[in-house]
Formats: structure tokens, sequence, C-alpha cells
């Protein structure tokens, strides 16, 4: 059985030399813990049995209940209290502490547990007087997280048994199945442009007039927290994929206002406002005062996702955020940390080289392994805009670490791991996150991403009765990240869409679209349409995975955009929202144009560059039959707009 990935529609051109049957079985694991996993949990461990034996010795040593409370107050958390007898303060302290790891997870602070822990040690000093203690506590206290720690290894000796029973299942039947993985398009041949319909058009103007927005406005965001998915970053970062996804596949040949929403969402990154978390985090993460969001370490969050989106800008527009000085992470009038596009770049590849996971953090310990795809990402668009090899440099390890570090034996991948402590946990591995990480990996990986779309298709994913795919009843593919509400499967079926789309299962794609078409309740204003209950986070992901294609972001990250496109003629300036720009293309002599209007009918000025200067070309569609360039290449011609207008530009004596 062969699933086929290739670009859809199939360009005529493409030729059985430009594809790959690939094999991708599940590897054979390297242990019940990875090494490098291994290795962090062992540091961990043995951190803490030097703690243990400290806080066991004055128990041993009869120290009195003061110390003794201490010493067992450093073996656990409460440890102390129990030994004093404080029931309230013992079941208290456990739950403090856990509610400090997940500030540690929720927004880097690294410090907060540690500090909840020997507080609570501290404190238990004060309610241990002599002769009112536990003498039993002292031996009972020291026991628990041995033999917690115990249960724990062999609880996962079990799971990891039963994964490698499904390994084997899993194999067998990818044993005849092969994926094929596209190669680049053929030189100088246009890849394939759809035109948008009316819809597409008006979820596209949800994005357009967010972006165009002034800079410092954030009217239609979501404003919650800077810490986790619903911050705004975030928001801009979606914003700027699914602007540079409808130009890729609808519109390569027009830039004007859709080019300058672009910039604006690269832009409004450089706010303080925006990348200001980097602040907080690196001082109760990593105890450091330095502000610099690129030159430290533990941000891809900032670096890989906003690089991302540069890297399409660049690959689709124009250079100059790869000028020095480009980025500008301004903090105040007289703070600020200059960076370009390279820099960019060069800041991930140093910080995988330095991580021996090679993924990296995203905050102070956390490592995630979708966050790590858009460093991959803009390592391969920087590579080929720049003609560096740093991705070449990195592939090994990182495909060692997505395929050992970072996935289970049954073959689901690993979401999160700490970086210091080597633990993760399932709930960042639902389905919506596997769909996610399955697109983002796409360029980079595509026999992996392809399996797991597979492996989700197979095992995850259930049809229901109109064969449409429905998530796991899971919290975490019932939760909308963008606003932390449980619900509907709103956010995973966006995801879906996504990813079946970029993989090539166009009809699940199709279904899965039609399903928040018809269920979502709809808000229109101002032409602009978006999923009423849904968080701006979501619908703009779903403008992404709407103009999305077979292998759109492969062939984007990864190839790039043909030569004609960047030199035929464009479509360089019109009005928004007076015309709406449904497809846009070259062969890198004619132009042709689909426009609708966007606020009734309009007589509309189509400012095109890009021309032979002074050549003259025929217009069909427009007032005039004949326009000629002027010296730059500039022209202007008029058209009437009452519907959808097709528009051809070509040399004269063609």
């Amino acid at each position: 059985m062969t699933t086929h990935l290739s670009a859809w529609p199939p360009p005529a051109s493409t030729t059985e030399a430009s594809r790959t049957e690939v094999q991708a079985l599940l590897p054979e694991p390297s242990g019940p813990i990875p090494p490098v996993t291994a290795r962090r949990m062992r540091r961990a461990l043995a951190v803490y049995a030097a703690v243990w034996v400290l806080g066991v010795l004055p128990a041993l040593l009869d120290a009195g209940a003061p110390l003794t409370a201490v010493g067992l107050g450093l073996t656990l958390p409460g440890g102390g209290f129990v030994y004093s007898g404080s029931v309230i303060a013992s079941v208290a302290a456990p739950v403090v502490f856990l509610l400090a790891v997940v500030a540690w997870w929720f927004a880097g602070m690294t410090v907060l547990p540690p500090l909840v822990w020997l507080g609570a040690a501290a404190l238990s000093a004060l309610t241990s007087v002599d002769g009112q203690v536990s003498d039993g506590a002292r031996f009972v206290v020291p026991s628990l997280v041995p033999a917690l720690l115990l249960i724990s290894y062999l609880v996962h000796r079990v799971r990891y048994a039963g994964h490698l029973r499904t390994r084997e299942k899993i194999n067998a039947r990818l044993a005849d199945v092969r994926f094929t993985v596209s190669g680049p398009p053929p030189v100088n041949t246009p890849l394939p442009v759809a035109e948008s319909s009316p819809a597409d058009l008006a979820h596209l103007r949800y994005a357009l007039d967010l972006a165009l927005q002034p800079l410092d406005s954030f009217t239609g965001f979501t404003v919650l927290d800077q810490y986790r998915e619903a911050a705004l970053r975030y928001q801009i970062y979606a914003l700027s994929y699914g602007l540079a996804m409808a130009q890729f596949t609808r519109t390569p040949a027009f830039s004007g206002y859709l080019a300058e929403a672009q910039q604006h969402a690269v832009e409004k990154v450089l706010q303080r406002r925006i990348w200001g978390y980097w602040a907080a985090e690196n001082a109760w993460g990593n105890l450091s005062a330095n502000r610099d969001p690129v030159a430290n370490r533990e941000n891809i969050m900032l670096t890989g996702w906003h690089g991302v989106g540069i890297g399409m800008y660049e690959t689709l527009n124009d250079d100059r955020y790869s000028r020095p000085g480009g980025l500008t992470y301004r903090w105040s009038d007289t703070e600020a940390y200059p960076y370009d596009f390279p820099q960019l770049a060069q800041s991930i590849r140093r910080n995988m080289l330095d991580w021996d996971f090679t993924l990296f953090p995203c905050e102070p310990n956390w490592i995630y392994s979708i966050c790590n795809t858009f460093g991959i990402n803009t390592l391969l668009m920087h590579d080929r805009t720049h003609h560096s090899r740093f991705m070449e440099e990195l592939a090994e390890p990182l495909r060692r670490s997505y395929e050992s570090e970072f996935l289970r034996p049954d073959g689901r991948i690993v979401g999160i791991r700490a970086a210091h402590l080597g633990l993760s946990w399932n709930f960042w591995s639902g389905a919506a996150v596997q769909l996610n990480t399955s697109y983002w990996l796409n360029p980079g990986m595509p026999d992996i991403a392809a399996r797991t779309w597979w492996l989700l298709r197979e095992n995850h994913l259930v049809p229901d009765a109109d064969g449409r795919l429905t998530l796991p009843p899971s919290a975490s593919d019932r939760l909308d990240p963008g606003n932390y509400k449980l619900g509907r499967d709103t956010f995973g079926q966006v995801a879906l869409t996504m990813a079946a789309r970029e993989i090539g299962d166009e009809d699940s794609a199709r279904a899965a679209q039609a399903l928040l078409d018809e269920r979502e309740p709809i808000e229109e204003a101002n032409g602009a349409r978006r999923y009423r209950d849904a968080s701006p986070l979501a619908n703009l992901y779903a403008v992404l995975g709407r103009f999305g294609r077979r292998n759109g972001l492969r062939d984007m990250v990864t190839f790039g955009a043909p030569q004609v496109w960047r030199e035929g003629p464009r479509l360089a300036e019109v009005a928004y929202p007076d015309v709406l720009v449904a497809s846009a293309h070259t062969d890198g002599r004619a132009l042709d144009l689909v426009l609708r209007p966007g606020a009734g009918p309009t007589r509309a000025a189509l400012g095109l560059d890009r021309l032979v200067p002074h050549a003259e070309y025929r217009v069909d569609g427009a007032l005039g039959d004949t326009v000629t360039a002027d010296g730059q290449g500039r022209a202007i011609v008029e058209v009437e707009l009452g519907d959808r207008r097709p528009v051809r530009l070509y040399p004269s004596g063609s």
C-alpha cells in the first residue's frame, strides 16, 4: 500500500523523479528510558539523594525536634509537618508545592518549587516541639519518596512493555506502507495556484483586519496572559503564517496590502508588550537580569516562532528583515536589541548545538517537540535564502532526538520534556498536539510527519456517522488553547484540517472544514467572517488550514517560491477592502488575476510592477486594451468591479 504525499493539485510537469517512496517503521527503542533523558534523570536523582541523606541525618543523630523537622522537610515537601503532627500543614504543603510546579510549567518559574520546598521545611521547625512529635515519622517520611520512585519506575516498565507490544503490531502493518515524499518542483515551473471562494476571502478579511490596524493596536485579540498559548505573541504568529499561506497558494503575484499585513504581524512582535515576557521568565527561570530575547538560551518560542513568519515573508516578498537591525526588539527609548533574520537563525543553531537533547526549551527548563519544529523551519528557510548549511549540520541529531528522546515506542510523539529532570507527561500528547506537530514537521521530516498522521488515522481519529473524523474525548482535545475554554473539539478540527491538507488527505481536510463551517456559529462584521465561539488563535489557524494544500508548508519552507514568481509581473497595489484578490499568479511573462469587490461595485485602480520597462502589454478584463510600462516597469490599469472579474495582462504580440 502506498500513501501519496505529493503536491496538491499535482503540477502537470511533476515527474516521478521528483518523488521518493519511503518506509517509516517505528524505530527500535534504546531502552525503557532514552539515553539523554536517562542521564538527566540520573543527575536529578543524584542531587535528590544527597539532599535526602542530608535530611535523614538529624533524625539519625537525634539532633532535636526543630532540626529533625527541617531535615524531614527536605526529604519530602511537608515531611516536617508530618513529624510535628500538624495535619493541615502536612496536607497543605504538598498541595502548594504541586501548584508551584504548575506555575513553573505555566511561566517558567524554575525558582518557585525549590523555594516552596525549602520554605515548608523551615516553617516546620516552628511547629516541632520535643515530646510532641511523631517518632514514627522519622522512618516513614524518608521512606515515602524512594518508595514512590520505585513504584513509578515499575509502572513505567509495565507501560513500556505494553508500548513495545503495540510497536510490533504497528510495524507489522507499516511494513506494507510506503509514503511518497515530494522533492523540489522542476526549475522555473510555477506551482499550483487556486482561486479563493467568497467564503475564503471573508475568513481572510478577518486576518487582514487584525493585521492592518496600527502596530500598537490589538483590537480583536485575546489578552489573558503573556506566558502560555493564549499569549498575544502566539496569536500574532498564527496571523503571520495564515497570511503567508494565503499569498503562497492563492496570490503569489500580489503584494500590496497582503504583504503590508504580514509586515505588521512581524513588527508587532518587536514591541515590548509582546516580547517583554522574557525579562520576567529569564529572571525567575534562569536567575538572570539579561532582557535580551535572542542572545539568551531557552527562548525558541520567540526565535523559532517569530523566525518562521519572517522566513515566510522573505520567501514571498523582500529581505528587509535580513538587513542589519531589521528586527529591533525595543524595551524603551534607551534600551533596544537590534537583530536580523540571520541572527535569529544563528541563535537557534547555537542553542541546538549546546543542548544534548538538540531540541531546546521554549521557556526555562521545558522542551516542547512542537516548538522545535518552528526552529527547524526557520533554519530551513534561512539555509535556502542565505545559502547556509545549518540544517545539514543538525539534521542527524535532530532526527535522533525526535525518534528517541521524544517518541514513545508506540509512535506517540512526546509533547513536552523537562530539560533538567527528564520528566514528561501525557497531558501534552493528545491528538490535537500530534496533529499540529505532524503539520509543522512536514517540511523537515516528512516521513515522520506522514507516519504520525497515519497513526492518528489508524488509531485515534474515529469516523462519525457521516464519515467525518472525530478526536478522542480527552480534555486536551476539547481545549481551545487560545482562551483556555473546554468544550467542543473546535481547535482539534482546525488542527485536523491543517494536518490532513498538508499531508495530502484532502477528503478528511474538506470534511473537517465543512464540519466547522456548518457547526460553528459564524460572526460577520464588515465583510469579515470568524467562528464566533472560537478564540482568535483558533480562527487564525483556521485561516492557515483553509488556505493550505498538499505539501503547501513543505513547498514554501523547504523549496520556496519559483523564480518565475519572483520575477514575473505582479499586482503591487490595490485598495483594501474595495478590491479583494481571489487569485494572482504569473508564469514569468503574463499576469492572471481574479478580483472581487469587497464593499460593493467600484471602479478600481490596479498598480502593477515588475513589468519590462517601456514595454507594451495587452490587458483583458480592464477598461483599456493596452498599457505601457514606465521606466521602472510600473503601470496602472483600471477595472470595473461588480462581481467576479478575471483580468489578464500579457506582452503585446504574444
